[in-house]
Protein backbone atom coordinates (compact mmCIF):
# COMPACT_ATOMS: atom_id res chain seq x y z
CA UNK A 1 0.00 0.00 0.00
CA UNK A 2 2.83 2.43 0.91
CA UNK A 3 4.68 1.56 -2.31
CA UNK A 4 1.55 2.26 -4.38
CA UNK A 5 1.13 5.64 -2.68
CA UNK A 6 4.76 6.55 -3.42
CA UNK A 7 4.36 5.58 -7.09
CA UNK A 8 1.14 7.59 -7.30
CA UNK A 9 2.83 10.63 -5.72
CA UNK A 10 5.82 10.47 -8.10
CA UNK A 11 3.54 10.00 -11.12
CA UNK A 12 1.43 13.02 -10.13
CA UNK A 13 4.54 15.18 -9.77
CA UNK A 14 5.92 14.09 -13.14
CA UNK A 15 2.59 14.76 -14.85
CA UNK A 16 2.40 18.20 -13.24
CA UNK A 17 5.83 19.21 -14.57
CA UNK A 18 5.07 17.65 -17.96
CA UNK A 19 1.81 19.62 -18.23
CA UNK A 20 3.50 22.80 -17.02
CA UNK A 21 6.17 22.40 -19.69
CA UNK A 22 3.46 22.20 -22.35
CA UNK A 23 2.10 25.56 -21.19
CA UNK A 24 5.53 27.13 -21.75
CA UNK A 25 6.03 25.59 -25.18
CA UNK A 26 2.68 25.14 -26.90
CA UNK A 27 -0.56 23.79 -25.44
CA UNK A 28 -1.36 22.12 -28.75
CA UNK A 29 1.36 19.63 -27.79
CA UNK A 30 -1.12 18.26 -25.26
CA UNK A 31 -3.60 17.56 -28.05
CA UNK A 32 -0.91 15.72 -30.04
CA UNK A 33 0.03 13.68 -26.96
CA UNK A 34 -3.58 12.64 -26.30
CA UNK A 35 -4.15 11.85 -29.96
CA UNK A 36 -1.12 9.54 -29.98
CA UNK A 37 -2.26 7.93 -26.73
CA UNK A 38 -5.64 7.22 -28.31
CA UNK A 39 -4.01 5.75 -31.42
CA UNK A 40 -1.67 3.45 -29.53
CA UNK A 41 -4.47 2.24 -27.26
CA UNK A 42 -6.17 1.01 -30.43
CA UNK A 43 -3.15 -0.78 -31.91
CA UNK A 44 -1.76 -2.19 -28.64
CA UNK A 45 -3.02 -5.78 -28.43
CA UNK A 46 -2.44 -5.89 -24.68
CA UNK A 47 -4.67 -2.88 -24.03
CA UNK A 48 -8.18 -3.64 -22.80
CA UNK A 49 -9.32 -0.01 -23.01
CA UNK A 50 -10.40 2.30 -25.80
CA UNK A 51 -9.25 5.84 -25.09
CA UNK A 52 -11.20 9.02 -25.85
CA UNK A 53 -10.83 12.58 -24.62
CA UNK A 54 -12.43 16.01 -24.67
CA UNK A 55 -10.76 19.38 -24.47
CA UNK A 56 -12.85 22.30 -23.22
CA UNK A 57 -11.90 26.01 -23.32
CA UNK A 58 -11.71 27.68 -19.91
CA UNK A 59 -13.55 30.69 -21.36
CA UNK A 60 -16.06 29.34 -23.91
CA UNK A 61 -17.57 31.62 -26.53
CA UNK A 62 -20.51 31.09 -28.84
CA UNK A 63 -19.59 31.18 -32.52
CA UNK A 64 -23.20 31.23 -33.70
CA UNK A 65 -26.39 32.40 -31.98
CA UNK A 66 -28.75 29.67 -30.80
CA UNK A 67 -32.43 30.53 -30.49
CA UNK A 68 -33.52 29.21 -27.10
CA UNK A 69 -36.85 29.24 -25.29
CA UNK A 70 -35.47 29.49 -21.77
CA UNK A 71 -37.41 32.50 -20.48
CA UNK A 72 -38.89 30.51 -17.61
CA UNK A 73 -35.68 28.72 -16.64
CA UNK A 74 -33.39 29.59 -13.75
CA UNK A 75 -29.94 28.31 -12.85
CA UNK A 76 -28.62 28.22 -9.28
CA UNK A 77 -24.84 27.95 -8.97
CA UNK A 78 -24.26 26.94 -5.38
CA UNK A 79 -21.12 26.47 -3.29
CA UNK A 80 -17.81 28.02 -2.27
CA UNK A 81 -15.64 30.18 -4.52
CA UNK A 82 -12.86 27.78 -5.50
CA UNK A 83 -12.01 29.68 -8.69
CA UNK A 84 -13.61 33.09 -9.22
CA UNK A 85 -12.56 33.35 -12.88
CA UNK A 86 -14.08 29.95 -13.64
CA UNK A 87 -17.37 30.89 -11.97
CA UNK A 88 -17.58 34.24 -13.76
CA UNK A 89 -16.83 32.58 -17.09
CA UNK A 90 -19.55 30.00 -16.37
CA UNK A 91 -22.09 32.77 -15.66
CA UNK A 92 -21.13 34.55 -18.89
CA UNK A 93 -21.47 31.29 -20.82
CA UNK A 94 -24.92 30.54 -19.42
CA UNK A 95 -26.05 34.08 -20.27
CA UNK A 96 -24.85 33.58 -23.84
CA UNK A 97 -26.83 30.32 -23.95
CA UNK A 98 -30.06 32.22 -23.25
CA UNK A 99 -30.41 31.84 -19.47
CA UNK A 100 -31.67 35.15 -18.12
CA UNK A 101 -32.04 34.31 -14.42
CA UNK A 102 -28.78 33.09 -12.90
CA UNK A 103 -28.19 33.01 -9.14
CA UNK A 104 -24.88 32.44 -7.41
CA UNK A 105 -25.48 31.40 -3.80
CA UNK A 106 -22.72 30.93 -1.24
CA UNK A 107 -21.89 31.22 2.47
CA UNK A 108 -18.61 33.02 1.70
CA UNK A 109 -18.30 36.79 1.94
CA UNK A 110 -17.50 37.54 -1.70
CA UNK A 111 -17.77 40.43 -4.14
CA UNK A 112 -20.83 40.13 -6.38
CA UNK A 113 -20.40 38.38 -9.71
CA UNK A 114 -21.25 40.16 -12.96
CA UNK A 115 -24.39 39.14 -14.86
CA UNK A 116 -26.19 37.30 -12.03
CA UNK A 117 -27.77 37.73 -8.62
CA UNK A 118 -25.18 37.02 -5.93
CA UNK A 119 -26.55 35.77 -2.60
CA UNK A 120 -24.36 35.56 0.49
CA UNK A 121 -25.72 33.90 3.63
CA UNK A 122 -23.79 33.15 6.81
CA UNK A 123 -22.90 29.54 7.54
CA UNK A 124 -25.40 27.82 9.87
CA UNK A 125 -24.38 27.49 13.51
CA UNK A 126 -25.49 23.85 13.44
CA UNK A 127 -22.69 21.49 12.39
CA UNK A 128 -23.78 18.59 10.23
CA UNK A 129 -21.96 15.33 9.52
CA UNK A 130 -20.53 16.72 6.32
CA UNK A 131 -21.12 20.14 4.73
CA UNK A 132 -24.82 19.48 4.18
CA UNK A 133 -26.15 22.39 6.26
CA UNK A 134 -24.21 24.93 4.18
CA UNK A 135 -25.42 23.13 1.08
CA UNK A 136 -29.04 23.24 2.25
CA UNK A 137 -28.93 26.92 3.20
CA UNK A 138 -27.40 28.13 -0.07
CA UNK A 139 -29.94 26.14 -2.12
CA UNK A 140 -32.90 27.43 -0.11
CA UNK A 141 -31.68 31.02 -0.41
CA UNK A 142 -31.52 30.69 -4.19
CA UNK A 143 -34.95 29.07 -4.48
CA UNK A 144 -36.63 31.75 -2.36
CA UNK A 145 -36.23 34.43 -5.06
CA UNK A 146 -37.41 32.28 -7.98
CA UNK A 147 -41.03 32.03 -9.18
CA UNK A 148 -42.76 28.80 -8.18
CA UNK A 149 -43.54 27.82 -11.78
CA UNK A 150 -39.98 28.31 -13.05
CA UNK A 151 -37.87 25.33 -14.14
CA UNK A 152 -34.72 25.27 -12.00
CA UNK A 153 -31.33 23.67 -12.64
CA UNK A 154 -29.32 23.46 -9.41
CA UNK A 155 -25.59 23.16 -10.13
CA UNK A 156 -22.37 23.62 -8.19
CA UNK A 157 -19.68 26.28 -8.27
CA UNK A 158 -17.08 23.74 -9.42
CA UNK A 159 -18.98 22.53 -12.49
CA UNK A 160 -20.09 23.84 -15.86
CA UNK A 161 -22.53 22.66 -18.53
CA UNK A 162 -20.59 23.08 -21.78
CA UNK A 163 -23.20 21.84 -24.25
CA UNK A 164 -24.86 25.04 -25.46
CA UNK A 165 -28.05 23.26 -26.56
CA UNK A 166 -28.33 21.35 -23.26
CA UNK A 167 -30.63 23.90 -21.63
CA UNK A 168 -33.23 23.61 -24.39
CA UNK A 169 -32.90 19.81 -24.38
CA UNK A 170 -33.27 19.69 -20.59
CA UNK A 171 -36.51 21.69 -20.78
CA UNK A 172 -38.08 19.35 -23.36
CA UNK A 173 -36.80 16.27 -21.52
CA UNK A 174 -38.24 17.51 -18.23
CA UNK A 175 -41.63 18.22 -19.77
CA UNK A 176 -41.76 14.79 -21.40
CA UNK A 177 -41.82 12.95 -18.05
CA UNK A 178 -44.69 12.93 -15.56
CA UNK A 179 -45.37 11.30 -12.22
CA UNK A 180 -48.70 10.29 -10.76
CA UNK A 181 -47.22 10.26 -7.24
CA UNK A 182 -45.91 13.81 -6.79
CA UNK A 183 -48.17 16.70 -5.76
CA UNK A 184 -47.74 18.51 -9.10
CA UNK A 185 -47.24 15.45 -11.35
CA UNK A 186 -43.66 16.50 -12.20
CA UNK A 187 -40.46 14.47 -11.80
CA UNK A 188 -37.08 15.26 -10.32
CA UNK A 189 -34.19 15.26 -12.79
CA UNK A 190 -30.88 13.94 -11.44
CA UNK A 191 -27.35 13.32 -12.65
CA UNK A 192 -26.03 9.74 -12.77
CA UNK A 193 -22.63 10.55 -11.33
CA UNK A 194 -22.49 9.29 -7.72
CA UNK A 195 -26.06 7.91 -7.91
CA UNK A 196 -26.54 4.25 -7.01
CA UNK A 197 -29.12 1.52 -7.37
CA UNK A 198 -28.12 -0.68 -4.44
CA UNK A 199 -27.66 2.02 -1.78
CA UNK A 200 -31.10 3.30 -0.82
CA UNK A 201 -31.70 7.05 -1.40
CA UNK A 202 -28.15 7.61 -2.69
CA UNK A 203 -29.12 9.97 -5.52
CA UNK A 204 -26.42 12.50 -6.40
CA UNK A 205 -26.87 16.05 -5.09
CA UNK A 206 -24.40 17.41 -7.67
CA UNK A 207 -27.19 18.53 -9.99
CA UNK A 208 -30.97 18.70 -9.69
CA UNK A 209 -33.59 19.68 -12.26
CA UNK A 210 -37.09 20.44 -11.11
CA UNK A 211 -40.08 22.73 -10.89
CA UNK A 212 -39.17 25.45 -8.37
CA UNK A 213 -42.12 24.71 -6.06
CA UNK A 214 -41.17 21.02 -5.99
CA UNK A 215 -37.58 21.90 -5.06
CA UNK A 216 -38.77 24.35 -2.41
CA UNK A 217 -40.75 21.55 -0.78
CA UNK A 218 -37.86 19.11 -1.17
CA UNK A 219 -35.49 21.43 0.69
CA UNK A 220 -38.02 22.45 3.33
CA UNK A 221 -36.07 20.68 6.10
CA UNK A 222 -34.23 21.76 9.24
CA UNK A 223 -30.47 21.72 9.70
CA UNK A 224 -28.92 18.52 11.02
CA UNK A 225 -26.95 18.28 14.27
CA UNK A 226 -23.96 15.99 13.94
CA UNK A 227 -23.78 14.91 17.60
CA UNK A 228 -27.50 14.18 17.90
CA UNK A 229 -27.72 12.36 14.56
CA UNK A 230 -24.75 10.09 15.21
CA UNK A 231 -26.16 9.34 18.66
CA UNK A 232 -29.57 8.43 17.18
CA UNK A 233 -27.86 6.13 14.66
CA UNK A 234 -25.48 4.65 17.26
CA UNK A 235 -22.49 5.69 15.17
CA UNK A 236 -19.19 7.43 15.80
CA UNK A 237 -16.79 9.01 13.26
CA UNK A 238 -14.56 5.92 13.15
CA UNK A 239 -17.43 3.50 12.56
CA UNK A 240 -18.97 5.92 10.08
CA UNK A 241 -15.87 5.93 7.85
CA UNK A 242 -15.57 2.15 8.16
CA UNK A 243 -19.06 1.40 6.85
CA UNK A 244 -19.46 4.30 4.43
CA UNK A 245 -18.55 2.39 1.24
CA UNK A 246 -20.10 -0.92 2.28
CA UNK A 247 -23.57 -2.36 1.81
CA UNK A 248 -24.14 -1.85 5.54
CA UNK A 249 -24.30 1.92 4.91
CA UNK A 250 -27.50 1.37 2.91
CA UNK A 251 -29.28 0.48 6.16
CA UNK A 252 -28.76 4.15 7.14
CA UNK A 253 -30.99 5.85 4.59
CA UNK A 254 -30.06 9.46 5.47
CA UNK A 255 -26.37 9.05 6.24
CA UNK A 256 -25.03 10.93 3.22
CA UNK A 257 -26.23 14.45 2.40
CA UNK A 258 -27.67 13.24 -0.91
CA UNK A 259 -29.62 10.50 0.92
CA UNK A 260 -31.00 13.09 3.32
CA UNK A 261 -32.14 15.33 0.47
CA UNK A 262 -33.70 12.50 -1.53
CA UNK A 263 -35.57 11.18 1.50
CA UNK A 264 -36.99 14.67 1.93
CA UNK A 265 -38.13 14.53 -1.72
CA UNK A 266 -39.94 11.28 -0.87
CA UNK A 267 -41.55 12.90 2.16
CA UNK A 268 -42.43 16.43 1.07
CA UNK A 269 -43.07 16.11 -2.67
CA UNK A 270 -45.34 13.06 -2.81
CA UNK A 271 -49.11 13.06 -2.46
CA UNK A 272 -48.63 10.23 0.02
CA UNK A 273 -45.59 10.40 2.28
CA UNK A 274 -43.06 7.85 0.95
CA UNK A 275 -40.21 8.75 3.28
CA UNK A 276 -37.97 5.87 4.33
CA UNK A 277 -37.06 5.18 7.96
CA UNK A 278 -33.61 6.58 8.71
CA UNK A 279 -32.43 3.21 10.04
CA UNK A 280 -33.62 -0.15 8.71
CA UNK A 281 -32.64 -3.70 9.57
CA UNK A 282 -30.98 -6.15 7.23
CA UNK A 283 -34.11 -8.34 7.35
CA UNK A 284 -36.23 -5.75 5.59
CA UNK A 285 -33.49 -4.34 3.33
CA UNK A 286 -34.73 -6.18 0.22
CA UNK A 287 -38.31 -5.00 0.71
CA UNK A 288 -37.12 -1.44 1.22
CA UNK A 289 -34.85 -1.70 -1.82
CA UNK A 290 -37.82 -2.86 -3.91
CA UNK A 291 -39.82 0.19 -2.81
CA UNK A 292 -36.85 2.45 -3.62
CA UNK A 293 -36.55 0.99 -7.13
CA UNK A 294 -40.24 1.69 -7.76
CA UNK A 295 -39.70 5.32 -6.76
CA UNK A 296 -36.78 5.59 -9.18
CA UNK A 297 -38.92 4.17 -11.99
CA UNK A 298 -41.94 6.39 -11.42
CA UNK A 299 -40.69 9.71 -10.04
CA UNK A 300 -37.28 10.71 -11.40
CA UNK A 301 -35.37 10.78 -14.67
CA UNK A 302 -31.61 10.41 -15.07
CA UNK A 303 -29.07 12.30 -17.18
CA UNK A 304 -25.46 11.25 -17.74
CA UNK A 305 -22.77 13.99 -17.44
CA UNK A 306 -21.62 13.44 -21.02
CA UNK A 307 -25.18 14.06 -22.29
CA UNK A 308 -24.94 17.75 -21.35
CA UNK A 309 -21.17 18.24 -21.44
CA UNK A 310 -20.94 18.56 -17.65
CA UNK A 311 -17.44 19.35 -16.44
CA UNK A 312 -16.04 19.47 -12.89
CA UNK A 313 -12.97 21.45 -11.85
CA UNK A 314 -12.69 19.26 -8.76
CA UNK A 315 -9.96 16.73 -9.51
CA UNK A 316 -11.40 14.05 -7.21
CA UNK A 317 -14.63 13.85 -9.25
CA UNK A 318 -14.89 11.02 -11.80
CA UNK A 319 -17.54 12.27 -14.19
CA UNK A 320 -18.14 9.01 -16.04
CA UNK A 321 -20.01 6.49 -13.87
CA UNK A 322 -18.14 3.56 -15.41
CA UNK A 323 -14.88 5.02 -14.15
CA UNK A 324 -16.02 5.43 -10.55
CA UNK A 325 -13.64 3.74 -8.17
CA UNK A 326 -12.63 3.72 -4.53
CA UNK A 327 -9.26 3.14 -2.91
CA UNK A 328 -10.79 0.42 -0.73
CA UNK A 329 -12.14 -1.48 -3.72
CA UNK A 330 -11.41 -5.20 -3.63
CA UNK A 331 -12.64 -8.46 -5.13
CA UNK A 332 -15.91 -8.12 -3.21
CA UNK A 333 -16.88 -4.88 -4.94
CA UNK A 334 -20.19 -4.65 -6.79
CA UNK A 335 -19.81 -4.06 -10.53
CA UNK A 336 -21.93 -1.73 -12.64
CA UNK A 337 -24.76 -0.99 -10.25
CA UNK A 338 -24.50 2.73 -10.67
CA UNK A 339 -27.69 4.52 -11.65
CA UNK A 340 -26.60 5.48 -15.16
CA UNK A 341 -29.19 6.68 -17.64
CA UNK A 342 -28.91 3.33 -19.43
CA UNK A 343 -29.52 1.37 -16.21
CA UNK A 344 -32.44 3.64 -15.32
CA UNK A 345 -34.03 3.20 -18.76
CA UNK A 346 -33.56 -0.56 -18.45
CA UNK A 347 -35.21 -0.46 -15.03
CA UNK A 348 -38.14 1.49 -16.50
CA UNK A 349 -38.64 -0.64 -19.61
CA UNK A 350 -37.55 -4.16 -18.59
CA UNK A 351 -39.66 -5.72 -15.83
CA UNK A 352 -37.12 -8.50 -15.28
CA UNK A 353 -34.28 -6.05 -14.50
CA UNK A 354 -35.75 -5.12 -11.12
CA UNK A 355 -35.95 -8.81 -10.17
CA UNK A 356 -32.33 -9.31 -11.23
CA UNK A 357 -31.24 -6.44 -8.98
CA UNK A 358 -33.19 -7.79 -6.00
CA UNK A 359 -31.92 -11.34 -6.53
CA UNK A 360 -28.38 -10.01 -6.75
CA UNK A 361 -28.81 -7.96 -3.56
CA UNK A 362 -30.05 -11.01 -1.67
CA UNK A 363 -26.66 -12.65 -2.16
CA UNK A 364 -24.66 -9.77 -0.66
CA UNK A 365 -23.36 -9.53 2.90
CA UNK A 366 -23.06 -6.39 5.02
CA UNK A 367 -19.37 -5.88 4.22
CA UNK A 368 -19.59 -5.96 0.45
CA UNK A 369 -18.06 -2.82 -1.03
CA UNK A 370 -20.56 -0.88 -3.09
CA UNK A 371 -18.11 0.76 -5.49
Amino acid sequence: MIFKKIIKFITNKLLFFFRDFMNIYNEKTLYIFLKLLRKHSLINNRSKLLFEFKIYPKNPKKLFPVNTQNDNMSVIIQGPVFDRDFIQSTIDWYKNCGIKNIIFSTSEDVKSFRGCITLVTKSPLEEGIWNENNHLQSIKSGLEIINDDSLVIKTRSDQRIFNETAFTVIKFLHESYESSKTFNNSRLGVISNNSTIIKINNISDHLYIGNCLLLKKMFDIKFRNKINLLKDLNLNPVKLNFIRDKLKSSFYTELEAEQWFFNSFRKNCFIKNSQEEILISKKIYIDKLSKYLDILIENIYVIDPEDIGLYWTKSSIDTLPSFYHNSLQNKKSIDCFRLTRYNWLTLVNDISFKKKILDFAKGLDDNHFLF
